[in-house]
């Protein structure tokens, strides 16, 4: 009577895995996406593209996208084309190992005609693998899987823009890793369950395969469950083999259950209460709690305390499994919102913020001061001591900086390459004046060297700081993400002004509500 509620269980744990499968393959697509996006809304690469020198180009070139560049991004290939899709720019470097070039192929259109499909803003003809990520900026961009020559491959294309998003598209930049033996190992760690993955052959009949993120619900139990990923035109590229950790359903009637039913001979009532209490009632509890969770979308665990043996064994599974995703999703956070080098909050997590803060200044009248803090002669100290030197740098700046903000609802966060932006919410003047005071009496306290600084015989910072003011009773007509992009441009002025009258210093300046919408309606780009 029992074992139909029992496969019932089981067959949820099942499914339970599949989706388990599915959301691993895109936690480890993100990292991918992230690093992408940030590199293609970037100000250094939107300006290599504009550049029309050979030296500068050059430079970019070789400081940004060193052999360890792959190693620490975890990246085996990028490539930068123009608006007419001609290769720019293009390496290949396996991360996982010490010097093996890659030589994709990528930039040969007419040997792979689909290749040209990695641009963002062209359509596929038949839809790619589901990965779907939030994009604020509604930058374009792909993330799936492609063919190489190398074997299977994640890949993310975004279209190039500045950093504040503005301007026209300067051509788009991809990243590739290849799905190998250690993509397949991080992948592992994520499902409960074991996973096998297999290239599909032209000549593999696999109409019958679902692809993955589709077809959750199982009607049967089967040792294991195969779902399919589409290459980047829409043909079936690799599929997944996911092992079950639960594939036969439990063996109910054992010795126990033999002497109970001999016992309900004997004394018939109290078997009846024994029967309901230590097998109907548990399993029933155990199908309602999982069908519950199911409907409800609710990740707990279950109980451990069963009288039954195999029931114990599916509540572990399950219980590991719920771990799992609970896991998955605090490093999705982790890596959505914080900065891999330094530990800090990322641009995703200040424009998140920052958000926030024009919405409170447009609604409620609460101002806020945004700073700009840029490293000085961080070009010559990375030239003279190399980028790993540099990223330990960035490393002690982030935490000196970080250390001035103590309310929750302040933030420090790294802007790109030695930039930092930092937030604080209805900041009076002299309190103000005492931390951009304390910021650069902390960077001489740390006396970290500089070589060949012209400032100082230490590493110094500049900040530019603008202080955006309410005005009360003032009705804000525009959205207010215009608060967040006037604000940022007059602080990045500022620190312009502070660059230019000599560096290790900050200069401030403010602009109110008033004269944002101002500003806004005087805007070339807001005129026909």
């Amino acid at each position: 009577m029992q074992v139909p509620a029992i496969e019932r269980s089981l067959l949820k744990v099942s499914e339970q895995e599949l989706v388990s499968l599915n959301f691993a393959f895109e936690q480890m697509s993100m990292p991918l996406h992230t690093i992408n996006y940030d590199y293609a809304v970037w100000d250094q690469t939107y300006n290599y593209m504009k550049s029309n020198s050979v030296a500068a180009k050059h430079y970019y070139e070789q400081h940004e996208y060193p052999d360890d560049t792959f190693k620490s991004l975890k990246v085996d290939g990028i490539f930068i084309f123009d608006n007419n899709n001609n290769a720019v720019f293009s390496k290949g470097f396996r991360h996982s190992s010490d010097n093996q070039k890659l030589q994709f192929e990528l930039m040969d259109f007419l040997k792979h005609p689909e290749y040209i499909l990695l641009s963002p803003l062209k359509k596929n003809t038949l839809p790619p693998q589901k990965l779907s990520f939030n994009n604020p900026s509604n930058v374009p961009s792909k993330t799936g899987v492609i063919a190489t020559k190398y074997g299977p491959a994640l890949y993310s294309s975004s279209s190039i823009l500045q950093s504040n998003r503005t301007g026209p598209i300067m051509g788009y930049i991809v990243f590739i890793r290849l799905i190998d033996e250690e993509f397949m190992t991080e992948l592992s760690r994520f499902t409960s369950a074991g996973v096998e993955l297999s290239e599909v052959k032209a000549s593999d009949d696999v109409s019958h395969i679902p692809y993955l993120g589709s077809g959750f619900d199982l009607t049967k139990l089967a040792p294991t469950s195969q779902r399919l990923v589409r290459n980047i035109d829409g043909r079936p590229l690799i599929k997944f083999t996911l092992y079950h950790t639960n594939s036969e359903s439990p063996s109910v009637l054992g010795s126990d259950i033999y002497i109970l039913l001999a016992e309900m001979w004997i004394l018939l009532l109290l078997a009846y209460f024994l029967y309901s209490y230590f097998l109907v009632q548990p399993v029933r509890k155990l199908a309602i709690d999982i069908e519950e969770m199911d409907k409800s979308r609710e990740i707990k665990k279950l109980r451990y305390r069963y009288p039954i043996s195999e029931l114990v064994n599916v509540a572990t599974h399950f219980n590991a499994l719920m771990g799992t995703i609970q896991e998955q999703t605090k490093q999705l956070n982790e890596q959505v919102y914080i900065d891999k080098l330094t530990n800090i909050p990322n641009r995703r997590a200040f424009e998140q913020r920052l958000e926030t803060y024009c919405q409170l200044l447009a609604r409620q009248q609460i101002g806020f001061t945004l700073i700009i803090a840029d490293v000085d002669h961080f070009k010559e100290y990375n030239d003279t001591l190399g980028h790993l030197a540099g990223d330990k740098t960035l490393t002690k700046i982030a935490q000196v900086l970080n250390q001035q903000f103590f309310r929750a609802e302040d933030l420090c966060a790294r802007f790109g390459g030695e930039e930092f932006i930092m937030l604080y919410r209805d900041i009076p003047d002299a309190p103000l004046q005492h931390k951009l005071d304390a910021m650069l009496q902390a960077f001489e306290d740390l006396a970290l060297p500089h070589p060949c600084a012209a400032t100082a015989t230490h590493v110094t910072v500049s900040l530019g700081v603008c202080k955006v003011l309410a005005v009360e009773g003032f009705e804000f007509k525009s959205a207010a993400s215009i608060i967040g992009r006037q604000a940022t441009l007059a602080a990045d002025r500022a620190l312009y002004q502070a660059k230019k009258a000599g560096r290790n210093r900050y200069v401030k300046t403010s602009i109110s509500v008033d004269e944002i919408e101002q500003l806004e309606y005087e805007s070339p780009s807001n005129h026909p």
